[in-house]
């Protein structure tokens, strides 16, 4: 059966450069939704438990739920008004509807415009948080531009600066954990919040532009087919639906366990598209992908970033797409 490699090595080495960057493993959370960029929530977690990681964000409260006991403060990003973790905020409906006494992290628009508050709705939030008597246990924001080469990142940091500063003025009675910074705001600048949510970059990866450098990242994952069958057939010969695949000389074609219904994508036939070394012959069905190899297992993604070259999309995409049940193990 298809599998999938986990190496701790390689993980560690992630997470001791970020931790670096942002001063110590304290000041890291581990972005674990969507069941930890499709790696496996709990074998993730496991991991970075055991490097010494005391914070997670997850998407829900199910993914909550699988990790509870491994660290310190999870974060969901997507609330549930009857949720025991600390629940992001992203709006004054939301809040207006938790129970009292709720562990929150109010989330600001400070320039991306996707979710959290408006600045000038953080008093009226303020008050909502003190009639509901709720833990203001963090704030947060999220930048649109940290990947991209060009000055934006410095105007919403400077408007994060001065949404810290409206919000110490008015909330006196805790100071709450302050927290903006991504996997590439955490590579490209110099972090003055409490801690970075941190999540492809551990994983392996960045999406920045080349021209910020090589980080030394090292890929986590390696996804490995096994073969199902083989024949050896003569030039001409269609292979696949719709018979897409025409081999150009006689060879040996295999047929390996991986398709789209694992996650994978799908691939139409269409342009020349090499797995491994090996070329892909006609169309990548639901449940298995065509080479010119007689090897017994091939490694399908060993790079999610030269892959997602191919597709036109970014690493994130190629992972989180991985089936969870596909087996995964840790090395």
């Amino acid at each position: 059966m298809a599998y999938i490699t986990l190496s701790k090595q390689n993980y560690f080495h992630n997470l001791e450069l970020l931790s670096l960057r942002a001063g110590s493993k304290d000041k890291i959370a581990v972005v674990l939704k969507d069941n930890a960029y499709g790696h496996g929530i709990k074998e993730m977690a496991k991991l970075a438990n055991s490097f010494g990681i005391k914070k997670a964000v997850v998407r829900s409260d199910f993914e909550a739920d699988m990790i509870a006991k491994l660290f310190d403060m999870i974060i969901v990003l997507l609330p549930n008004k009857d949720s025991k973790y600390s629940q992001t905020i992203n709006s004054i409906d939301q809040l207006k509807n938790i129970k009292k006494h709720s562990k929150i992290h109010l989330k600001i628009d400070s320039g991306m415009h996707r979710n959290g508050i408006l600045e000038n709705k953080i008093q009226k939030a303020l008050e909502i948080i003190d009639e509901k008597e709720a833990i203001l246990e963090g704030v947060m924001t999220h930048f649109r531009s940290s990947d991209d080469l060009n000055s934006e990142l410095f105007w919403q940091m400077r408007n994060w600066d001065r949404i810290k500063s409206k919000i110490e003025k008015l909330y006196t009675k805790n100071k709450p954990l302050y927290h903006s910074f991504a996997s590439s705001t955490l590579l490209r600048a110099n972090m003055e919040d409490d801690f970075a949510r941190c999540g492809i970059a551990t994983y392996g990866y960045s999406e920045m532009d080349d021209a910020f450098g090589n980080f030394d990242l090292k890929p986590v994952l390696k996804l490995y087919a096994q073969k199902i069958s083989s024949k050896r057939l003569k030039k001409g010969e269609k292979i696949g639906y719709g018979g897409v695949g025409v081999l150009t000389k006689d060879c040996i074609v295999s047929t390996y366990d991986i398709g789209y219904g694992d996650g994978f994508f799908r691939y139409d036939g269409k342009k020349e598209f090499y797995i491994d070394k090996f070329k892909v012959i006609g169309r990548i069905s639901m449940d298995s992908t065509s080479l010119d190899s007689h090897e017994d297992k091939v490694i399908f993604i060993d790079d999610a970033k030269k892959l997602s070259k191919f597709f036109n999309t970014i690493s994130y995409d190629i992972l989180t797409k991985l089936s969870p049940n596909i087996k995964r193990v840790i090395i």
